[in-house]
C-alpha cells in the first residue's frame, strides 16, 4: 500500500517474541517473512536477546553507565516480562518471566482467553464475567512475581513457576527499577477503563504503580511500547 518494494529496503528486523512466539504458526510466519525480507535480521528472539534489546531501547544501559547506578530493567509486554540487569560496566545478567498483560483476554465483559502458563495459578476460566474484584488476586500474583525477581520479596515457588528459562541474579546492591513495554505504556497513560485493551494490562499497570517496585527509585522509558524495536535498530547499527 505504501508502494515500497522489497528491493528498496536495505535493513531491518523481524523478531517474533513473547506470547506471539507461542502461537502454532509462529515459525511459518517467520519463514515467510525471512524470504520476503532478504538481508533482515530474522529470529524468534530468545528471552535474553529480547531483554537486552528492550533495555537498550529504553536507555537503561545508558542510564546505568552515566549514573553509576545498578538498574534492573523490566520490559513488561503481553506474554512475558524481559529482565536485564545493568551496572556502570554494562550487562550483568538477563532473564524472563511469564508475566504480561495479555495472559488473560476480555471481550464484552467476558473472559475469552486464559494463557496455559496460568494453569494452577488461577481458577478463572473462559466465559466467566470479568470484574476488577475477580481479577485482583491474579494481578496481585503477577505483581508478586515481579517483586520477587527484583529482590523486594523472598523468592517462592511462584517465581520459579513463572520463570521461562532463568531470572536475574541480583548482587544485593540498591536497584533503580526501569520499565518499558505495553504495560509500562499503561503505567504512563493510566486509562480509566480497566479493560481498555481487552486484557489485564491496565490492572497490572495499576498494581505495579502501587507496589514496592515503584516505592523506591524507578523510571519509565519515554517510548515504552517501542523499546524493543528501538533496541533492535540500535543493536543492528552497532
Amino acid at each position: 500500500k505504501a508502494d515500497i518494494h522489497p528491493e528498496q529496503v536495505e535493513t531491518g528486523a523481524v523478531i517474533i517474541t513473547g506470547e506471539t512466539a507461542r502461537k502454532e504458526n509462529a515459525r511459518t510466519v517467520l519463514q515467510a517473512l525471512a524470504e520476503f525480507a532478504g538481508d533482515f535480521v530474522v529470529a524468534t528472539a530468545g528471552p535474553e536477546l529480547e531483554s537486552i534489546l528492550a533495555a537498550k531501547g529504553a536507555g537503561a544501559d545508558r542510564y546505568a553507565a552515566e549514573t553509576g547506578k545498578t538498574v534492573l530493567h523490566m520490559d513488561i509486554g503481553g506474554g512475558t516480562s524481559n529482565l536485564a540487569l545493568y551496572d556502570e560496566n554494562g550487562l550483568v545478567d538477563a532473564g524472563c518471566l511469564n508475566v504480561g498483560g495479555r495472559l488473560l483476554k476480555i471481550e464484552n465483559s467476558k473472559i475469552t482467553y486464559v494463557s496455559p502458563v496460568l494453569e494452577g495459578l488461577t481458577n478463572l476460566s473462559i466465559g466467566e464475567t470479568a470484574s476488577e474484584e475477580a481479577l485482583r488476586p491474579l494481578v496481585r500474583l503477577l505483581t508478586d512475581a515481579l517483586e520477587q525477581a527484583a529482590g523486594l520479596q523472598p523468592e517462592t515457588e511462584l517465581l520459579r513457576r513463572l520463570t521461562t528459562s532463568k531470572t536475574v541474579k541480583l548482587s544485593g546492591k540498591p536497584l533503580t527499577i526501569s520499565f518499558s513495554g505495553g504495560v509500562a505504556q499503561a503505567m504512563l497513560e493510566q486509562p480509566e477503563n480497566p479493560f481498555a485493551y481487552g486484557d489485564i494490562g491496565v490492572l497490572l499497570a495499576r498494581s505495579i504503580l502501587n507496589s514496592r517496585l515503584c516505592k523506591g527509585e524507578h523510571r519509565i522509558s519515554p517510548s515504552p511500547i517501542r523499546a524493543t524495536v528501538i533496541g533492535a535498530g540500535c543493536h543492528s547499527t552497532t
